[in-house]
């Protein structure tokens, strides 16, 4: 199976959303352990981080790639 060369951002919608999940499964499990007196507050603050940093990252390349690289289009396709 070939990739759709139309789609290239396929592959990082994928990258993000498993980080945004990996981030989510860190503040469940932060949330959790500090109902069992465990200090899990790194893994709240780090899954907050990686989601906040993972989604601005997204949004600030697709806007470049959106202005730059739309080989004859607009950017709504």
């Amino acid at each position: 199976m070939r990739p759709d060369p139309t789609d290239r951002w396929k592959i990082r919608r994928k990258l993000i959303v498993g980080g945004v999940l990996l981030g989510a499964v860190m503040i469940v499990t932060g949330g959790l352990g500090l109902f069992a007196d465990k200090f899990t507050g790194e893994l709240v603050y780090g899954g907050v981080t990686i989601i906040t940093t993972l989604l601005g990252a997204y949004a600030g390349m697709a806007t470049w790639d959106d202005k730059n690289n739309m080989n004859g289009g607009t950017p709504d396709g």
